[in-house]
């Protein structure tokens, strides 16, 4: 007797396109909440990062009463010689598990030039946002920058008048020595303040905040250049001068080598950046923050009442 054949059951063409339609979808439902979490995960890391380098700036305090110097010597910062001292970062070093490179350092030198020749490329991973790929740079960056607080800060060639600046920081782009000038608890050339200097409060005073390298042409020059990471609160958060972006204009403030808005905080973290203050507690702060408040929050000593944001 023959055995009857069981038909074979196959998709149809339109079975096969529906199930491939409801992939689709699911795949489409889920990206975003993976990108979301990876991004929780690259902000937590940069938080991290930020609560490390707070620590670290009340560990190098307790040994020499003040914060690190911000930039240079008794000069200003971009012209060479043996005044050059490195960065803020530089005498972070020590601080943040990275002696034996602070050890290499010939500080009889140049210390910016130094590095340059020797450590061009060395980057700090406690350094760097996660959350910001960066870019194709020369030299090693980071995503962390020295608040001057609510400065003066003239425009590059004029091209600029939105955010003139100075709550209590009357010297243009913090170059001076002379903390009566300075808004915030670090300036662009040697001053930094002590503890006491926060008359406002360590909880509502700005020490450090995130910067993006590609949309500063000062913060660009990587995190051992004493001429880097001098930042104010007067642009506001996340103002747009990234090269390479379409908000971009030269000439214009948003332009990236536009000082008084591309020397602003910025990173890659939707909706606003993350900060340390100068008790060491890490705040994320929205980029709709009130802007006067915000000023606020970068001046030391301006006696001004932070409310809330």
């Amino acid at each position: 007797m023959t055995a009857i054949k069981k038909p074979f059951k196959a998709f149809t063409l339109v079975e096969l396109l529906v199930v491939i339609a409801i992939i689709g979808i699911l795949v489409a439902l889920l990206l975003p909440a993976i990108q979301a979490a990876r991004e929780a995960a690259r902000r937590s890391q940069c938080s991290n990062n930020l609560k490390q380098l707070g620590i670290a700036l009340h560990n190098y305090h307790d040994t020499f009463n003040r914060f690190p110097a911000g930039c240079s010597g008794t000069s200003d910062p971009w012209t060479p010689g043996i005044h050059r001292k490195g960065s803020m970062l530089v005498k972070l070093l020590p601080y943040v598990e990275q002696k034996a490179l602070y050890d290499e350092i010939d500080f009889t030198r140049d210390v910016t030039d130094w590095l340059w020749v020797n450590h061009r490329y060395t980057n700090i991973p406690g350094y760097l946002c996660p959350s910001d790929p960066g870019g194709n740079f020369d030299r090693a960056v980071c995503n962390y920058g020295a608040s001057m607080g609510a400065q003066a800060m003239s425009s590059q060639g004029g091209w600029c008048a939105m955010y003139p600046g100075h709550v209590n920081g009357p010297t243009g782009h913090g170059s001076t020595n002379d903390p009566n000038n300075i808004s915030g608890v670090f300036s662009r050339y040697f001053w930094s303040a002590r503890l006491s200097d926060v008359t406002d409060g360590t909880s509502t005073t700005i020490a450090i905040g995130e910067i993006r390298p590609n949309c500063g042409d000062h913060h660009l020059q990587g995190w051992f250049h004493g001429n880097a990471l001098w930042t104010s609160t007067t642009a506001p958060i996340n103002f747009p001068t990234c090269r390479n972006e379409p908000t971009h204009q030269d000439n214009s403030c948003f332009a990236y080598n536009n000082w008084q808005t591309s020397q602003g905080f910025k990173s890659k973290h939707p909706g606003g950046a993350q900060f340390v203050l100068c008790d060491a507690s890490v705040r994320f702060i929205s980029d709709t923050v009130d802007y006067q408040t915000y000023q606020y929050l970068g001046a030391r000593a301006d006696r001004n009442v932070v409310g809330s944001y």
